[in-house]
């Protein structure tokens, strides 16, 4: 899970992949004289291409200073995400429950809400302490209240199911995917 913008993504996905592509080309034509005699007759190309030295090392400084970044981006995704939802030691033995085991107390608890569209159950590692995300998709016009009450019976439910408490965080949606989805799913 990220918090960046998906189109901005796309955006840049494009536009790396587009310099990529004419990255590939230019060198293609440097190199390759089939890919060269293929563009000459599109475009002019000059015999021999003279780089000063300095240049080519501003070239290598700024390719190791992007080479970084995606080190950087790539290292900072992610957000703590685990599986594991709680994890109980007690001598030698040990007990996990995975995150499918809260997404089916919470499905079942939530089945027979009317204002509920979906939920979606994801668990993560804060500060060195499993925590849960639990989002409701909540139908158009729906009782935001009956939802919550529902939300709370399942919690509980969960804290019994799992013998203790986990910290929760719960956030209510509403939009496009709420307002076209129909009441009657299955007939």
């Amino acid at each position: 899970m990220t918090s960046t913008n998906r189109g901005f993504n796309r955006v840049l996905l494009f536009l790396i992949g587009l310099i990529a592509i004419i990255v590939g080309v230019v060198i293609g034509a440097g190199v390759l004289q089939p890919v060269r005699d293929a563009l000459q007759q599109y475009v002019t190309l000059p015999e021999q291409v003279i780089v000063p030295d300095t240049a080519l090392w501003i070239i290598a400084a700024i390719c190791v200073v992007v080479i970084v970044l995606a080190l950087v981006v790539v290292s900072t995704r992610g957000g703590g995400g685990t599986s594991v939802a709680v994890r109980e030691r007690s001598g030698d033995d040990q007990v996990t429950v995975n995150v499918a085991l809260v997404r089916d107390v919470i499905d079942h608890e939530l089945a027979g809400v009317h204002d509920i569209v979906t939920s979606k159950v994801d668990t993560y590692l804060v500060k060195k302490t499993r925590a849960a995300r639990i989002r409701v998709h909540v139908r158009r016009g729906g009782d935001a209240i009956t939802v919550l009450d529902a939300v709370d019976h399942a919690l509980t439910t969960l804290d019994h199911t799992l013998g203790r408490q986990i910290p929760v965080l719960v956030h209510l949606t509403g939009g496009t995917r709420t307002a076209l989805t129909r009441t009657t799913r299955v007939q």
